[in-house]
């Protein structure tokens, strides 16, 4: 370890995070005694505050992910991801003035409740079955990027992490239903904000400067070292990782088809008190996710500036690489004939990137900000995670009430509830344990998961919004279609180096409007071919 670096977190820093953990554990406590039935559980007396829900929004969706992948992507590839921040103000007005009066107009407690009159009753569990998958998922990748970070920073074993972070998120969620979850959200946003903005602030003081704390990218030996990928302004190769016009079309469809389809989002717009509140909330959720972006853009800025600074070492590579590409990187150097000090500096950065700000938290910051930092990282999982649990849970007794319906007072409804929770949580914290295995960067790997059950999903919502003759028909032909290209653009690489032999970085930035478009195409010519009207007029 260099001398200037120390070997690992303080005392300090495991109270800081102590105490935050039993905060949030106290939160949902404290909301525990008023969640008297489902309506109160699940989405707070339909009477919560647009900003409230709004922020928590934010930091349920700018998860450990989120916190850890763009300081990564930054260092690793560049600034090509910043180009997704456009795509919130057509969003905006999609999402605030087209599908959430659709959405408000219900008094639903389930999104997929308003799929059931178009499509009956099969479709709609369907749906419900594909946002149990999404959540599940995602919520276990929260887990496993929190964990991961954690153990290197703390040298624990991951699996005790995994289990961790799983089960005392999984505690004050049962506990305070959304209430709780939203009000933790808020202080855990404020928290990860704060931690970002300390990264910059901390940099800023060791340059002695207001500016000095910036990377010089145009040194030839830094560029070289990074070695970022060209960002084309457009692109349609799957080659191609990256495009400034596949980024910001990425980006839109996620948010439109998030807002219209994904039950968490829904769950927000339901729990405020109309369609003008629901779209206040999500107009503060795109602002307080900009921002919050743009600081951890910064932070990523930050640590390049940090580590390239000539008077200080980079990590060791051991820290940031499995020992298989730290031989690999070393033979490179050693087979090129010898490069510069800061050349290899930032080629190590680029190579590690997803470890590098774990490892300027457990090895740089000092006593009580490095435990800030590690609150922060848990604030990102948790709010996540408790959020993915709730929706996961109001899914499934919902939409598959006759499986509840031995429970008739509400008091037992809500005690079934949690109950049902905690299962949720275990199985969310189990599937953490798998996600080691997915190949590529925390971003790449987030992408793979999930989005070819997103697109599917929204497109179901768009026909029974827009498409007049859509039935249960071409909604299961949707589906099938777009979950089926999804699949196949989700994992392109891994099939061309399979056909090929060759490794091949594929592109995610098309797999949404793809699967998106695959999905209507067939939902919209199979409603045609079959253009019986559905049983169902259930709503």
């Amino acid at each position: 370890m260099p001398a200037e670096y120390h070997t690992g977190l303080s005392l300090w820093d495991y109270l800081v995070v102590a105490a935050y953990g039993l905060g949030v554990i106290a939160v949902g406590a404290l909301y525990s005694r008023r969640q008297t039935n489902l309506s109160e559980y699940f989405l707070g007396g339909r009477k919560l505050n647009p900003i409230v829900v709004g922020i928590s929004t934010m930091a349920t969706l700018v998860s450990t992910i989120s916190y850890l992948t763009t300081p990564g992507e930054i260092i690793k590839n560049g600034f090509g991801v910043l180009w997704a921040m456009v795509s919130i103000v057509p969003a905006y007005f999609v999402v605030g003035y087209i599908i959430i009066p659709r959405i408000m107009q219900h008094r639903v407690v389930s999104g997929y409740q308003l799929l059931e009159a178009r499509f009956g009753l099969g479709i709609r569990q369907a749906a419900a079955c594909l946002f149990v998958l999404i959540r599940i998922a995602w919520v276990g990748l929260v887990v496993y990027t929190c964990s991961v970070a954690l153990s290197a920073m703390t040298g624990w074993p991951l699996e005790y992490l995994l289990v961790g972070v799983g089960l005392v998120t999984t505690l004050y969620t049962v506990l305070g239903g959304i209430r709780a979850v939203v009000i933790t959200d808020v202080v855990q946003a404020v928290i990860l904000f704060l931690g970002a903005v300390a990264v910059v602030a901390f940099a800023a003081w060791k340059a002695h400067s207001l500016w000095d704390w910036l990377p010089d990218l145009h040194n030839p030996h830094v560029k070289s070292g990074l070695n970022w990928p060209t960002v084309p302004w457009v692109s349609f190769s799957m080659a191609v990782r990256i495009s400034v016009f596949g980024m910001i079309l990425h980006q839109f469809m996620w948010w439109i088809l998030t807002a219209s389809s994904d039950q968490l989002a829904i769950q927000r717009y339901l729990s405020t008190n109309d369609a003008a509140a629901a779209r206040k909330s999500f107009l503060v959720n795109g602002i307080a996710n900009a921002v919050v972006s743009l600081f951890l853009v910064l932070t990523g800025i930050a640590l390049l500036g940090f580590f390239l600074h000539p008077a200080r070492p980079a990590p060791p590579v051991a820290d940031l690489l499995s020992s298989r590409a730290a031989v690999a990187l070393t033979d490179f150097r050693a087979g090129t004939g010898g490069i510069s000090e800061l050349q290899w500096k930032a080629r190590v950065l680029a190579e590690g990137g997803d470890k590098v700000f774990p490892w300027f938290i457990a090895h740089v910051l000092p006593a009580g900000l490095s435990g800030l930092l590690l609150a922060a990282l848990f604030s990102a999982a948790m709010s996540s995670v408790s959020s993915g649990i709730n929706s996961i849970t109001t899914v499934i007794m919902v939409d598959f009430h006759n499986a509840f319906s031995m429970f008739s007072h509400d008091s037992a409804k809500v005690r079934a509830a949690r109950w049902l929770g905690v299962v949720v949580g275990l199985v969310t914290t189990g599937v953490s344990f798998l996600l080691q295995y997915i190949k590529g960067n925390f971003m790449d790997v987030a992408q793979k998961i999930n989005l070819f059950f997103v697109a599917p999903l929204g497109a179901l919502f768009f026909m029974a919004f827009f498409v007049k003759r859509a039935n249960r028909y071409g909604g299961w032909a949707a589906v099938l279609t777009g979950f089926l290209v999804g699949l196949g653009m989700a994992y392109y690489g891994e099939l061309y180096n399979w056909f090929t032999g060759m490794e091949i970085r594929a592109t995610f930035t098309y797999t949404l409007a793809a699967s998106f478009g695959a999905s209507m195409a067939a939902g919209y010519l199979i409603s045609l071919l079959f253009s019986r009207p559905c049983l169902s007029t259930k709503r």
